[in-house]
């Protein structure tokens, strides 16, 4: 007996009777003043043609249906989107204006994406069982195919290789290859000119091409196979390491996405030599930024955790979009004027230092002696020849079998003859220049020869270009006003100093007549990595003071320039190092360990938490931002004041009293210049080692 179906009760029914349920018909009354036309009788209209439409001068243009209603723009862009009506003539008056003198606005790809961004999504639904890593690799090729790639030029699709190799999300496939002993490459080699833009990426990424020879991430990346990796299990062992590290990679990018993304528009970029250009820097946060907006639209990684990590990533790139630019622009702006005025009136107190070590140890093996050989010419003399080094000699050799050509090793380091040596000084030997010699035992009639024969340009003779009395061409003699001596024959015009030598900066263009390098000088000279903490702009209403000449020429400065207030960096990384003390500096410090050292008075400065105010110019402040770091070599300036017995100057520390104070006084007798800018840093610079 079949089992009896079980009937619903009573709560269950009346829960399904409370559901809104519509049917059709009857079909709902239309609003009052509305007519609907039935399907029978509708008629399509298309698009007009040449209908006039009356719009003002400064609108666009406008695409009119058959019933003259303005048709609606789509969100997401066509290849034949465009205006099918009559007004399409005023574009072509756009265009001859633009073209007789406003400039029209290239909108960047960035821009264009935005524009229906919002409706990309990723092909189908993502399996519950699918692995976060085959998430994101699905998601990574559904945000590249369908989509308006910038032209390669722009290297948008080299940063995007650069992005999946850096997060795992591609492995060189030309790391898997051999090279071929014959030097012809196999037909695989040849690619499209995308290079790794045209790699399809699948749930494996298995090495299936290999990509363009110009690709900037196969130095980094590639690993070249020698002659004893003939078998098998090298290559796959190799292999597997590869797979090992890009697995790695996913799983540092999943478990944090803020510290990767930090890590790869910071210290990656550095090392990969991206910082160097300024489409990279404004590209590369815009591209990461489309994508993890893609991730977290279509829910790749469903997960609260990758949530919340991948906006806190996105807040990086947004400093990003905003710092990195700005890197380019600072090493275009510092030093600036003022600092490079100091530099020029004070002198350079940087620069690279070097030391040596003369004392010869005892357990030191011996200098070693050039090898060299006696050889007597044909007139008897000694002559001591010094012999090739073994270098010279390998290359040499290595040169020979390779080329199958002999190789003579030239410039041959000889020493004066044995009998008549008073020094062991080499000297180099050179051929007779037979071209422009001027001894007897020239070639006689030779072009040059200076000796009795007669010859062309020879002397005494009554040639063409004769240098004596009977010479017609180019005489000798002063009363002759062409190729006279007096007037020298000179087809390029006489220019005393080369034209691309700009003047050396001056304080005088920027403070005038001024006693600054009279009351002021010099004090500490600190090498080191700061962040910008302040910035301050000249007071405007800032009253003159009455004090002595270093006053007077203090209250300028803060009254003219602007003032950044610099921060230690706080934490030595892979291009940030410790702070140094150069020895050119005066002043006294506390070294690391808590000593001081030098001379003077005042308190002492701590390059590991002492803050530092550097004097720039207003229009540097536009390239700056709060929190960036600036690397460099930086100049203390400190008053020289006189003392009444001697002349000589004494620097002195003092500041001035309270009554000439400005509004920021706690800044005043804290002045610095910058002297070198050896590196720039956003605010959020991370390097491997600190993020281990």
């Amino acid at each position: 007996m079949p089992p009896r179906i079980a009937e619903p009760s009573a709560s269950e029914t009346t829960a399904t009777q409370e559901l809104p349920f519509v049917t059709f018909p009857p079909f709902p009354k239309p609003p009052s003043g509305v007519t609907l036309i039935p399907f029978k009788d509708f008629r399509a209209r298309g698009i007009q043609l040449f209908g006039e439409v009356v719009v003002g001068p400064n609108e666009e243009d406008m695409e009119l249906d058959g019933l003259g209603i303005p048709t609606v723009e789509l969100r997401v862009k066509h290849l034949t989107d465009e205006c099918k009506s009559n007004t399409r003539k005023r574009k072509r008056k756009k265009k001859t204006a633009a073209a007789e003198g406003v400039p029209t606005r290239k909108v960047p790809w960035y821009e264009e994406w935005e524009e229906g961004e919002d409706l990309r999504i990723t092909k189908g639904k993502f399996d519950s069982n699918m692995s976060h890593v085959d998430r994101l690799f699905h998601a990574a090729n559904d945000f590249r195919v369908n989509r308006t790639w910038p032209p390669i030029a722009s290297g948008v699709s080299q940063l995007w290789d650069q992005f999946r190799l850096y997060v795992g999300l591609l492995v060189n496939p030309n790391v898997y290859r051999k090279p071929s002993k014959d030097g012809e490459a196999d037909d695989d080699d040849d690619d499209d000119d995308d290079g790794l833009s045209n790699i399809q990426i699948n749930a494996e990424d298995t090495p299936g091409s290999v990509p363009s020879s110009k690709d900037p991430a196969r130095s980094a990346y590639s690993v070249e196979l020698d002659d004893h990796d003939d078998d098998e299990g090298t290559l796959q062992a190799r292999k597997s390491d590869l797979e090992e590290q890009r697995e790695e990679k996913l799983i540092v990018f999943l478990n944090d996405p803020e510290k990767s993304v930090t890590i790869f528009l910071s210290s990656h970029m550095r090392e990969q030599g991206l910082i160097w250009s300024e489409r990279n820097l404004v590209n590369a946060p815009h591209l990461i930024s489309f994508f993890l907006n893609f991730v977290l639209r279509n829910r790749v990684l469903p997960k609260a955790s990758h949530e919340r990590g991948i906006r806190r990533a996105l807040d990086i790139v947004e400093l990003g979009k905003k710092e990195l630019p700005l890197t380019y622009k600072i090493g275009q702006a510092l030093p600036d004027v003022f600092s490079d005025g100091c530099k020029e009136c004070f002198g350079r107190k940087g620069g690279i230092e070097w030391s040596f070590d003369d004392h010869q140890k005892a357990d030191d093996p011996p200098a070693p002696v050039d090898a060299t050989i006696t050889v007597i010419d044909q007139h008897g003399a000694e002559t001591e020849i010094v012999l090739p080094d073994t270098e010279e000699t390998a290359l040499k050799d290595a040169i020979e079998d390779n080329v199958d050509m002999e190789i003579q090793v030239t410039n041959m380091r000889t020493t004066v003859p044995v009998a008549n040596a008073n020094t062991a000084a080499p000297i180099t030997t050179a051929p007779p220049d037979i071209w422009s010699a001027d001894t007897t035992d020239t070639v006689a009639g030779g072009w040059g020869a200076t000796g009795d024969t007669e010859g062309w340009g020879s002397v005494g003779s009554d040639t063409w270009g004769a240098i004596g009395d009977g010479g017609t061409w180019g005489p000798a003699d002063d009363n002759d006003e062409w190729g006279a001596d007096s007037a020298p024959l000179s087809f390029a015009p006489e220019v005393t100093e080369p034209s691309w030598l700009s003047p050396p900066p001056s304080l005088t263009s920027l403070l005038g007549p001024t006693s600054f390098p009279l009351t002021h000088s010099t004090g500490i000279v600190e090498s080191s990595t700061r962040r910008i903490k302040a910035i301050h702009l000249p007071p405007k209403d800032k009253a003159k003071i009455k004090a002595n000449a270093a006053g007077m020429v203090e209250d300028e400065l803060e009254r003219r320039f602007a003032r950044v207030v610099m921060s230690p960096w706080g934490r030595e990384e892979s291009d940030i190092p410790k702070p140094s003390i150069r020895k050119t500096s005066r002043g006294v410090v506390v070294m690391p360990d808590g000593e001081v050292e030098g001379n003077g008075s005042g308190k002492p400065h701590n390059p590991y938490e002492d803050d530092i105010v550097l004097v720039v110019e207003p229009a540097v402040l536009d390239t700056l931002s709060l929190g960036m770091g600036l690397g460099g070599l930086w100049v203390q300036i400190v008053r020289e004041e006189v003392e009444a017995d001697n002349d000589a100057p004494k620097k002195s520390n003092a500041k001035r009293g309270n009554k000439g104070k400005g509004p920021l006084d706690e800044l005043s007798g804290n002045y610095w210049y910058l002297e070198e800018l050896m590196g720039i840093f956003p605010s959020y610079f991370m390097s491997r080692e600190n993020a281990k």
